[in-house]
């Protein structure tokens, strides 16, 4: 029987361009009883058309195979020398409709793994000018699409939506005074037809977008790419925001601090809600596994995008909660030692950061000229501004709060965190801790401070 067998990259090249039909034509036109069809790039291995047709070569129910090119088979020329190989050792004459040559002479072979070869090439080169061209547009600080409340400009960057960019601020707005994603969520729907999940909100309320920078390399490079995935690029202040960072820091805040209800007394414990991916930046999950003598329990930590799949995240260490409470209680622990021997040496005095000497370095520069030009004095008035607000900053960092020097007095001692209870703990954590990172080790990579 006469198989043909026929592929397209994508989907675009299927609809649009009638590629993948053109093919099953030609081949159809060329006695191919049966078609088998691919759209993958020529690189997958999981290419169900090709794996039916590898398939029925071996089993002897195929005795010739009839593509348009050679690269149909395969972008990589191994993979196409193999394939040969295979249909050789199988007795199956394949013909190239592009390319009349014998596969089952040297010559044959030989041509065929030149033309493998070059189309190789072709794909490689086309792959690297296609890198130099997204890094070039990633640069620019263009974009493909665009998230809620913006739409692009003719140079692909995003701009205002003149009818949703006012709905996204309202969405803050609305969040701002403790609603919850789920009732904006309703809100939309009923006032503006608009359908939006509440982990879209949720999504959309991170999207560094909506306070003006651009994101590049999400959690769809661990889809993508998970062997290598690339780090998150953000470029800062390219386009009109909706909110401000210190905006959707307080919406994070609130969110993570909201009563929740619990429907059982295993629900919650003491981390739950701080816990973070260091790798994907995601939530993390409890798992408890019973002990098989029944008298107790273990609990661990997963990642909720790695137990999705490795393409969504690498971190599948299952991590220890009992471990990770220990690290937390240290950290907090060698933190409030740490606060409390700040506030005992503690002066009045703002201490002198490099910004702030380099600041006052350079206004001291242009005093020394004792020049009248207006653009000196302007930039003497613009320096002194400068050192004003870093100092007002550094006065208002240098301060601690004093509950939180209470709290610290008592947190740095070891001894006390033995006598409290899961409830009491979760409170401690609450009154420090903003985030808990925890890496692929299973360990605790980092704490983000609530302060």
């Amino acid at each position: 029987m006469i198989y043909g067998y026929a592929r397209v990259s994508s989907a675009e090249q299927a609809q649009e361009y009638d590629a993948l039909n053109q093919q099953i034509a030609r081949l159809k036109g060329a006695g191919a009883a049966e078609v088998l069809v691919d759209i993958e790039s020529g690189r997958s291995q999981n290419r169900k058309g090709f794996g039916k047709l590898l398939k029925g070569v071996e089993r002897g129910e195929i005795r010739e195979v009839v593509v348009t090119r050679v690269d149909r088979l395969s972008r990589a020329d191994l993979d196409v020398i193999r394939t040969i190989q295979k249909f050789n050792d199988c007795g199956v004459k394949l013909r190239i409709l592009d390319a009349p040559i014998d596969i089952s002479s040297s010559f044959g072979r030989f041509s065929a793994s030149q033309m493998a070869a070059l189309s190789h090439f072709e794909s490689a080169l086309l792959s690297e000018r296609t890198r130099h061209g997204m890094a070039y547009f990633r640069s620019q600080g263009k974009v493909q699409t665009a998230c809620f409340g913006f739409q692009l400009d003719d140079n692909h960057k995003l701009e205002p939506h003149p009818k949703n960019y006012p709905i996204g601020r309202e969405i803050i707005n609305l969040l701002l005074e403790g609603w919850s994603y789920g009732k904006v969520s309703k809100h939309l729907a009923q006032k503006y037809g608009i359908k939006f999940s509440l982990s879209g909100l949720r999504h959309w309320v991170k999207n560094p977008a909506i306070c003006g920078h651009t994101r590049y390399f999400t959690e769809m490079e661990y889809r993508r790419n998970p062997k290598n995935p690339r780090e998150p690029v953000v470029l800062r202040d390219t386009h009109q925001a909706i909110t401000t960072e210190a905006q959707i820091h307080e919406i994070l805040h609130a969110a993570k601090n909201k009563p929740r209800i619990s429907t059982g007394p295993q629900r919650d414990y003491p981390l739950k809600g701080f816990l973070k991916c260091a790798v994907c930046g995601g939530g993390m999950f409890r798992i408890i596994y019973k002990w098989k003598s029944g008298d107790g329990e273990t609990h661990y930590i997963r990642c909720n995008a790695a137990a999705r799949g490795s393409h969504f995240c690498t971190n599948k260490k299952n991590s220890r909660l009992e471990n990770l409470n220990q690290q937390v209680i240290e950290r907090i622990t060698h933190k409030s030692q740490e606060i409390v021997q700040q506030v005992n040496t503690r002066t009045d005095s703002i201490p002198e950061t490099p910004e702030l000497i380099e600041l006052r370095r350079q206004h001291d520069s242009l005093i020394a000229l004792r020049s009248q030009n207006p653009a000196i004095l302007g930039a003497i008035l613009d320096i002194k501004n400068q050192i004003k607000a870093e100092v007002n900053r550094m006065r208002v960092s240098h301060q601690i709060n004093d509950n939180r020097i209470k709290l610290a007095a008592v947190f740095s001692e070891k001894d006390y965190w033995a006598s409290l209870t899961e409830d009491e703990l979760r409170q401690a954590f609450r009154a420090f801790v903003l985030e808990v990172r925890v890496d692929s080790t299973g360990n605790v990579s980092e704490v983000i401070w609530d302060f």
